[in-house]
């Protein structure tokens, strides 16, 4: 029987007593580095009302409430997070577009009847 292959006891071979050629390389710890992606309702509330008042911004109540759900949301969720993440970022700016553009509409509106 090899030197290198003895038994432990069990039957199965025991490689402790490698080759001296064989470099035995200490296992390393495994690292993994990855930030929680969680999930911000409130910032995914505030793109979808932001996207919804933009194109009904032709409309008279709808995108009114809409836009403001969406800002005040956004607004939330970026203070809560404390960084800027790019849904809640997209979301303000879509609302508040929305937001201008439905008082823009209402107000050219008013003043034409």
């Amino acid at each position: 029987m090899d030197q290198n292959l003895q038994n432990n006891g069990n039957g199965a071979p025991n490689f402790d007593n490698q080759n001296p050629w064989q470099q035995q390389v200490p296992p390393r710890p495994v690292v993994i580095n990855q930030l929680e992606h969680k999930k911000d309702g409130l910032a995914v509330c505030s793109l979808v009302t932001g996207i919804f008042g933009v194109i009904f911004c032709w409309c008279f109540v709808l995108p009114l409430i809409l836009s403001l759900i969406g800002l005040i949301t956004g607004i939330v969720s970026l203070m809560r997070t404390g960084q800027h993440t790019g849904l809640a970022l997209a979301g303000v700016i879509l609302s508040s577009i929305g937001l201008v553009l439905c008082v823009a509409i209402l107000l050219l509106l008013f003043l034409a009847v």
